[in-house]
């Protein structure tokens, strides 16, 4: 599975057999290619029906509560209020990723929430979690690997009010300048259970 990120919620999961998209922007930006996408997965709405159904050319689309499976990957929305936490496994890694979160997980949430292999999470503040509530997150669900999402990204067009990237990395007890910066992130399988949580920062691609 291959994770990389395109800026504030957006996301691109490659598995080896399907290509999922999280929270695309409401216009596709040049060079996307929404539309090679396999699935489109939304952290807010809810799920209709025809647009769920499998359509020649276009995408099948899941958003709000449920359990859903298409095409091989299971996805398992978990409502905390406007937004919904998606939890997404595709070849047997499970990536959860919770778009505009804005408060603490309860422990029943994270009890349904499961396992975590990759925490999709945001901590610029704004219109959803700050660095330090988002470190407490992540303390709560222990994922093998968090990726940091919508904060400060000179390239990213909307990210100009998000707290920088500085602050989460000082909460989580990066040194400064010690974490790299990498164009994705691939993984073969489940993460199973590990010691401590790995932050991994993913470079925003603006293209495909």
């Amino acid at each position: 599975m291959e994770l990389t990120y395109l800026g504030l919620s957006h996301l691109r999961l490659r598995g080896r057999d399907v290509q999922i998209v999280v929270d695309p922007p409401a216009t596709t930006l040049p060079g996307l290619g929404l539309l090679h996408a396999d699935i489109v997965v939304r952290t807010e709405g809810v799920t209709v029906p025809d647009q769920l159904q499998p359509r020649e050319g276009r995408p099948q689309e899941v958003a709000g509560p449920g359990e859903f499976e298409v095409r091989g990957v299971r996805i398992h929305g978990l409502p905390t209020g406007i937004t919904t936490v998606m939890r997404i496994e595709v070849d047997d890694v499970r990536v959860a990723c919770l778009g505009k979160l804005d408060r603490q997980l309860t422990e029943e949430e994270v009890d349904q929430l499961g396992r975590v292999d990759v925490l999709v999470i945001p901590v610029g503040g704004v219109d959803a979690l700050s660095a330090i509530p988002a470190t407490k997150v992540i303390n709560a669900i222990a994922p093998a690997i968090v990726v940091p999402v919508r904060y400060r990204s000179p390239g990213v067009e909307g990210t100009g009010e998000y707290d920088p990237l500085d602050k989460f990395a000082k909460e989580m007890g990066l040194v400064d300048g010690s974490w790299p910066v990498q164009p994705k992130l691939t993984l073969t399988g489940a993460m199973g259970t590990v010691e401590e949580t790995r932050v991994v920062i993913l470079e925003p691609r603006t293209t495909a």
